[in-house]
């Protein structure tokens, strides 16, 4: 891997095994003696010119430095569920959220996670739900957070509830909003939601929250409900300036366990089918640390679980209501969570692009029941150092066997 240029490079056999030498910190003539009944000595230092010319090996006088040095796996970013209720009942929702009454934690407690959080180095974090509008004290638990030094605070919205008052409040207070967006017309978005008018009140608030300056972005859950409204809803929102990534198709938990409402055509736009890395040096250290995705995560319900992201509801470490915070972040299961690598990972273990690649082992999880499956939207076999087509991937592939009693897909 080129840090500096951010390529990426398939070594061939002998190229591997110089590498690997080198990585363990031999000299040109050690690597020379260990292959000398493999590779003839001219074509060893043949390999390592070559290599060096192309930029994915340096070769120095000086002994190799240890390039990642050792860091304490401690909490970046924070998800506080406020409440499972709401008052949408979406067909998607990985947390199957509904209207109910939920109390949730206390506001007490929620600031004492908030103090903790705190107290160990977090500086961004998100309320969310359920849907978070319904406490009434949510604008009070955003105070906290600001005055025990956070410095991004979000909450995640279905963006009904919003009104002018409560838009100035946050505009006041510098609190960023997410919002959810799942079509461009009443009939698509209220039928995905399950509440009639919310589609209106929705474009409605989000006009008011770019009125006010409130620093907003929307998301969109790719299902086979909106699938013919996708690349419009994306082409309206990069408008405004308010869509950060691309409509994410339906994740495999909470009411969309059973993948029925998958985006067949769009689905196959988010499977990964050629290499697409930047071999940055953030995210080299990022995957060989520990897992890309949620390193350094921790997501706490209404109901005080700890897990490591808000989609991995099965991932129960522990409970604020029984154990301190940073019990729960430093305890051996958030540890050993937080630092699956794609070297533990099937499959994935083997390849060259291990450390480039993005990951989510709830989606893994989702399909298999296997935390240490193959990152499913990925095609490519690092035995054959092939990519196959797109509807091989792992993720359809357990689509279509879900549905093999069912519709065809």
């Amino acid at each position: 891997m080129d840090l500096v240029k951010g390529n990426a490079t398939r070594p061939n056999k002998f190229a591997k095994q110089i590498i690997e030498l080198g990585e363990k910190g031999l000299t040109v003539s050690d690597v020379i003696d260990e292959l000398k009944f493999e590779i003839d000595a001219a074509d060893v230092l043949s390999f390592i010119d070559e290599l060096r010319k192309q930029g994915i090996i340096s070769v120095s006088s000086q002994p190799k430095q240890q390039e990642i040095a050792s860091s304490p796996c401690t909490l970046d970013f924070l998800w506080i569920e406020l409440t499972s209720a709401c008052n949408q009942r979406c067909l998607h929702c990985y947390a199957d959220s509904s209207p109910r009454v939920d109390e949730g934690l206390s506001a007490p407690e929620i600031k004492r996670v908030i103090d903790e959080a705190a107290a160990i180095g977090c500086k961004a974090m998100q309320f969310t739900g359920g849907e978070c509008t319904l406490r009434d004290d949510l604008l009070e638990l955003v105070k906290h957070a600001k005055s025990r030094g956070f410095e991004f605070v979000e909450i995640f919205t279905n963006g009904t509830l919003l009104n002018d008052d409560s838009i100035r409040s946050l505009a006041m207070e510098k609190v960023h909003v997410a919002m959810s967006l799942h079509g461009l017309t009443d009939e698509t978005h209220d039928a995905i939601t399950g509440l009639a008018g919310s589609f209106d009140k929705v474009m409605n608030n989000l006009r008011l929250l770019l009125t006010y300056g409130v620093p907003t972005r929307c998301e969109t859950v790719a299902m086979k409900q909106n699938e013919d409204e996708l690349d419009a809803i994306s082409q309206f929102l990069r408008a405004l300036g308010v869509q950060k990534r691309p409509p994410d198709p339906v994740r495999p938990c909470g009411r969309g366990l059973s993948m029925d409402n998958w985006p067949k055509t769009y689905g196959l736009r988010s499977i990964q089918d050629r290499p697409c890395f930047v071999a940055s040096r953030e995210n080299y250290l990022k995957g060989k640390r520990g897992n890309s995705c949620w390193f350094g995560r921790a997501v706490v319900t209404s109901s005080g679980d700890v897990m490591p992201c808000i989609a991995a509801r099965d991932q129960v470490v522990g409970n604020i209501t029984q154990q301190k915070l940073s019990e729960v972040i430093f305890g051996e299961e958030m540890q050993r969570l937080w630092c699956i690598s794609h070297d533990q990972v099937e499959t994935c273990k083997a390849c060259e692009y291990r450390y480039l690649c993005g990951d989510c082992r709830p989606l893994a999880y989702g399909f298999t029941g296997n935390l240490l499956a193959k990152y499913p939207k990925c095609t490519y076999d690092p035995y054959t150092g092939e990519w196959k087509d797109a509807a091989d991937a792992l993720i359809l592939t357990a689509i279509c066997k879900d549905h093999s009693h069912g519709t065809e897909i």
